[in-house]
């Protein structure tokens, strides 16, 4: 698993840019957020105060509304590409000023855990929206055509890490494993998905649902 994860720290950020065409794909607001590109540039500057804003920019701009945009797919595909970089360990937050003060400050987390939990939370709502799809269904598909590059980027930090990024790495788990494409990834994460059903983390539902998605039998004290 450390292998993958150094692997991907080798990947150069802006080759992978190049792999787009960033002007033949947009996000929700142009001409309010930055340019995708610079987004993601961001997510990986020195500087945590940057990084937390990227953040909250790629949130935002991608899937705002739990939308899917063109940039969607493309953007989700470098953040996948590069959760080894050392630099998404930074410790950030991704609170505007003025939630700031209304809501006071936020503790700070891994910006790995961060990307984790958005890759995974947007696979789960994108699995939803197959049925009632609120934007383009072209650029749902494309987003969840890409499940294996997001099982394999989270794979390295499911037993690896701080306690925050391994449960955000079992959250995209969890997700992927309910589409047809990962069904060959079953029977290698079937006590890892039970045990999580069983246990008490954050994503003991989502577990639930993932085994329910497999016809399997839903342990019944998980639902209690």
């Amino acid at each position: 698993m450390s292998n993958a994860g150094e692997y991907q720290a080798l990947v150069d950020p802006r080759d992978l840019l190049l792999q787009t065409d960033w002007n033949a794909v947009e996000h929700c607001c142009p001409d309010v957020a930055p340019a995708t590109p610079v987004i993601l540039l961001e997510l990986l500057d020195e500087d945590p105060v940057i990084q937390g804003r990227a953040f909250r920019d790629l949130v935002e701009a991608h899937t705002r509304q739990q939308v899917f945009y063109t940039a969607t797919a493309p953007a989700a595909r470098f953040v996948a590409a590069v959760l080894g970089d050392p630099r998404t360990l930074a410790q950030v937050t991704d609170r505007c000023a003025q939630e700031e003060d209304g809501l006071g400050p936020q503790t700070p987390f891994p910006l790995r855990a961060g990307l984790l939990g958005w890759l995974g939370d947007s696979v789960v709502e994108a699995v939803a929206q197959r049925e009632r799809p609120y934007g383009d269904e072209e650029d749902l598909e494309a987003f969840l055509d890409l499940a294996p590059d997001f099982h394999a980027a989270a794979w390295p930090f499911l037993d690896t890490g701080c306690p925050e990024v391994r449960a955000a790495a079992l959250g995209v788990l969890l997700a992927v494993l309910r589409l047809p494409a990962l069904a060959e990834q079953i029977p290698g994460h079937r006590e890892r998905v039970r045990a999580a059903a069983l246990g008490e983390g954050p994503y003991r539902l989502r577990a639930v649902d993932t085994l329910s998605c497999w016809g399997e039998e839903v342990p019944v004290s998980s639902l209690l």
